[in-house]
């Protein structure tokens, strides 16, 4: 159960709105009058933690304005989205261009974050010049404020490459044009490296969900992966592996259960190094609560085949290779990981009944993780939403010692079995299923498949598709099982095309810089968008 003040880190305060501007457009707004003063609210230690949790308030942003973590895998070949008002559906389609909303909204969160971050790094200082409480925690709030805008970042070069960099607070002719992403990388990387210096392992109860050490080095070495420096991030993520708390024992590990991880009652476990984190009764948060609207009654975020079919065998092959695998009955003796993932046909559909799609069941499936679905938490879940896991970690530098050419194998291994072999998982070894004496590219597949099941509907394999350069392949034609095939009893798997795609691979790895952006600020023109857009 979450606290208030875990509340107040991750809900709206009066402060956050005037802790800056989103992007150019929004230097044309006026500042709302029943706010705070910039000038005047640095005063305090107290107002200084409130303005920082304003930051924190940026990340829940992009939930709050109808976008989720979860939207991301509607873009790639492990989901659809059937409906048109997310925006998602372009993305997946191809068809996204300057004016598509979503990332218009994904670019103003991720500056409004930034603009509330630099703010308070700016006036942070000023609390102290008269308050001189008798724990001083500056340096703490310090290293969050430089965590968050770190991740904001990250995210932003991420999906649109070069942007405008601002380390201080903007002002009204504060416009700046596109930066170079390694220019932008190189900086927020020292920046989580301070921070890491400062942030505690672990945090009493009353302040669960801020940045700690962990989050600031698994967001560095996750950085560093996704820019190719393998040699650096498998450095950066063996100091999360090895990091201990005060007591000696190793911060972070895997946790027993995979299903329960998603579920509130197992939330803040040692797996969790940053997560959002939600309460009951908040209905203005989103996603949480919502997430029972959209999977069980509107069916908004449907699984597709090749999802389903990427999860092996109990045995550790594929359903390609195992010869036990029976089309008519697909879902028998398969990775446990697909049940706890996906709702399948005539299973349990979470309310003690068995799942019998209609014809609003798109691809015939529904989502099974981050929702319990009983009738307690319908719209009023407090479930986290977990955006950097130890299981990430582990994965992340078994991938970067391959890519690095310098690795021992027996490491490699062990840090995957790490993840087949959580307890409620129990796949089989790669020394068992693979072998051993492998080559690189059989470890990277290995590692590749591995993320797939393990983060689907967790918004990593938007990423991993831009990062691996595997667009054409794995941006195909969605396809679904026929709702009314599917419905029969026994199920008959009927495959058909449920959404049309296709894969520019000279585009859509970037995202189309918003046309508001260009419209707006006097540095980027339509000769500086993103490729092909």
């Amino acid at each position: 159960m979450k606290t208030r003040h875990i509340k107040q880190l991750f809900l709206s305060c009066g402060m956050a709105a005037c802790l800056g501007l989103a992007s150019c457009e929004d230097f044309l707004i006026r500042e709302p009058k029943d706010r705070s003063d910039v000038g005047t609210f640095f005063t305090t230690q107290n107002n200084a933690i409130i303005a920082v949790n304003g930051i924190y308030n940026g990340v829940l942003e992009t939930v709050k304005g109808r976008q989720y973590t979860i939207d991301f895998d509607c873009m790639t070949d492990n989901m659809y989205n059937y409906t048109r008002n997310q925006g998602t559906q372009e993305f997946a389609q191809g068809t996204q261009g300057a004016s598509s909303t979503y990332a218009k909204n994904f670019w103003q969160r991720g500056y409004r974050g930034i603009s509330r971050a630099n703010t308070v790094l700016a006036n942070l200082d000023k609390c102290y010049e008269t308050d001189h409480p008798a724990v001083d925690i500056r340096e703490r709030l310090r290293a969050e404020a430089l965590f968050l805008r770190a991740y904001f970042y990250s995210e932003l070069t991420d999906f649109f490459g070069d942007v405008p960099f601002y380390t201080e607070p903007a002002s009204l002719t504060g416009c700046k044009p596109r930066e170079k992403k390694d220019v932008i990388v190189k900086q927020i990387l020292t920046d989580l490296e301070n921070a890491a210096k400062e942030l505690p392992v672990r945090y009493e109860k009353e302040d669960l969900g801020r940045a700690t050490k962990g989050a600031a080095l698994a967001l560095k070495g996750k950085i560093e992966l996704y820019n190719r420096m393998f040699d650096e991030a498998a450095e950066t993520l063996k100091l999360v592996i090895d990091l201990k708390d005060e007591s000696g024992t190793p911060r972070y590990s895997i946790y027993p259960l995979y299903r329960e991880l998603f579920i509130a009652a197992h939330e803040n476990n040692d797996e969790i190094i940053f997560d959002i984190q939600y309460m009951k009764d908040a209905y203005n948060q989103g996603l949480s609560h919502q997430l029972y609207t959209f999977v069980y009654e509107w069916n908004s975020y449907c699984p597709t085949v090749s999802l389903a079919e990427a999860y092996y065998m109990k045995s550790g092959l594929s359903i390609d290779v195992d010869p036990t695998y029976d089309p008519n009955n697909p879902f028998v003796n398969r990775d446990p990981r697909l049940e706890y993932t996906i709702i399948t046909p005539r299973s349990d559909n979470g309310r003690g009944a068995q799942f019998v799609p209609t014809g609003g069941n798109h691809t015939g499936m529904k989502i099974r993780k981050w929702n319990d679905y009983t009738e307690s938490t319908k719209n009023n879940s407090e479930e986290n939403i977990i955006l950097i896991r130890y299981a990430d970690v582990l994965l992340m530098r078994a991938e970067a010692l391959v890519e690095s050419g310098s690795y021992d194998e027996s490491e490699v291994v062990s840090l995957i079995n790490q993840i087949r072999q959580r307890p409620a998982v129990m796949m089989p070894t790669v020394e068992k299923v693979e072998g051993t004496n492998l080559t690189s590219e059989q470890l990277i597949d290995i590692i590749r498949h591995e993320r797939r099941v393990e983060f689907a509907f967790e918004g990593t394999r938007i990423s991993d598709i831009r990062r691996w350069r595997i667009g054409p392949e794995t941006m195909v034609d969605a396809w679904g099982y026929k709702p009314t095939s599917a419905a029969k009893l026994p199920p008959v798997y009927e495959k058909y095309i449920v959404d049309r795609r296709s894969f520019n691979e000279k585009r859509d790895y970037l995202w189309p810089i918003p046309q508001n952006e260009i419209n707006t600020n006097p540095y980027i023109n339509a000769a500086d968008q993103n490729p092909f857009y």
